[in-house]
């Protein structure tokens, strides 16, 4: 009878188990759905609710933070780009407390300086543009198969070289060397970030095509 009630109970807790990662991954799966249909504040409010339940997971709240930076950058929302933008913070702080010296939290957290640079180029570019970089080339260093943070280093690189109207060539090699780590890059779990290839081509194509 014991023997019994401990195998009930063993399946009993890989079936919630089971039923809690369904549910994850349900909400995951319809979050960027959402995003990927135009809808990022209705994506940002069910990451959320994700986060809320997922206390030992770093990738909701990066995700959230990805958003808010992203559509700041997009021009979009310029009445609420600095709130957006604190909540991007607000939730990448969160991610890091999960996970440290991650190289994808080191790209989020340049690129939400990044927004800030874009908000107010002349004060913010003067206060970020080295703390951008840098956090750039330390999240080379974390993990060298990336490709995000090279092609992500050299884009903002490519945009300040033409502010001052220097040489953008060598950060155009960047690129061609992370459209390379793109394609060997291997996500280690189904809503890792995966993204950035499709930008890091138009960007080379765009400079083939002056």
């Amino acid at each position: 009878m014991k023997k019994i009630t401990l195998l009930i109970l063993l399946i009993t807790s890989q079936i919630l188990m089971c039923s809690a990662q369904n549910k994850y991954e349900k909400g995951m799966s319809e979050a960027l759905q959402l995003w990927g249909n135009n809808k990022p504040m209705e994506a940002i409010a069910l990451f959320e609710r994700i986060a809320a339940n997922e206390n030992d997971n770093w990738l909701p709240n990066y995700y959230i933070g990805l958003i808010s930076a992203t559509e700041v950058l997009s021009g979009r929302v310029k009445e609420r780009a600095s709130s957006l933008l604190d909540k991007a913070q607000i939730n990448l702080d969160k991610a890091k407390k999960i996970s440290s010296n991650n190289s994808e939290l080191l790209c989020l957290q340049a690129r939400i300086n990044t927004a800030w640079v874009t908000l107010d180029p002349m004060n913010n570019g003067q206060k970020l543009s080295a703390t951008i970089i840098a956090d750039y080339r330390k999240a080379i260093l974390l993990n060298e198969n990336n490709p995000r943070p090279l092609y992500l280093l050299a884009e903002y690189q490519i945009h300040m070289c033409k502010w001052f109207g220097n040489d953008t060539k060598p950060f155009y090699e960047m690129i061609k060397t992370s459209l390379k780590k793109f394609d060997n890059f291997k996500a280690p779990s189904v809503f890792y970030p995966n993204w950035g290839k499709e930008r890091a081509s138009l960007l080379l194509k765009a400079q083939d095509e002056n």
